[in-house]
């Protein structure tokens, strides 16, 4: 299988995570929205595909979560928001911060924090439009709990991905672990 091939193949699955690690919990908000634990899969989307093809895995797989769960009037700010934060969290793992003795977690971190501020201003200016300043205020602490709870949870799979062909290319796994190339 060719390398785009391979990619686009990735991208989907990638994104059928994103929408059912959206859907497997979701606890109401008083913004009529929900915090999930799927802030996982879209910020490894960012990591995995790199900026582009993760900030659209991201953004297909959010935006079909909430059409699947009947969160319609969230479909376009959330293909938005979420393709916005993969971008933004695969821009700086990959691009931004090109150090080879900065660490690969605290690129991600940065990157995540930067993509939750995101997440969390998008809805934050969606949430006023909608309902209001008061009501979108309420919804900052669910969404920084579940952007800084999704990262929590993807640090751990990093580690392990990062030993995979996945994200390490295998010259640098290999010069990593300590094998010839």
């Amino acid at each position: 299988m060719d390398s785009k091939t391979k990619k686009l193949v990735l991208a989907g699955l990638m994104a059928a995570l994103t929408m059912v690690g959206t859907m497997l919990i979701q606890i109401p908000t008083i913004t009529k929205g929900y915090i999930h634990a799927g802030d996982t899969i879209v910020y490894l989307c960012g990591v995995i595909l790199g900026p582009v093809y993760g900030g659209l895995a991201a953004a297909i797989g959010s935006a079909m979560a909430d059409a699947a769960s009947g969160y319609a009037h969230y479909i376009i700010p959330t293909f938005l928001i979420k393709g916005l934060d993969a971008f933004v969290v695969g821009s700086i793992f990959h691009y931004v911060i090109r150090s080879a003795k900065v660490k690969s977690v605290i690129k991600f971190s940065i990157g995540s924090l930067l993509g939750t501020a995101i997440m969390v201003s998008g809805y934050f200016l969606y949430g006023t439009y909608l309902y209001g300043f008061e009501t979108a205020v309420l919804g900052i602490l669910g969404n920084v709990t579940q952007g800084v709870g999704g990262m929590a949870l993807a640090i751990p799979l990093l580690l392990a991905l990062e030993k995979t062909d996945i994200i390490a290319p295998r010259e640098l796994r290999h010069k990593t672990v300590g094998h010839k190339s």
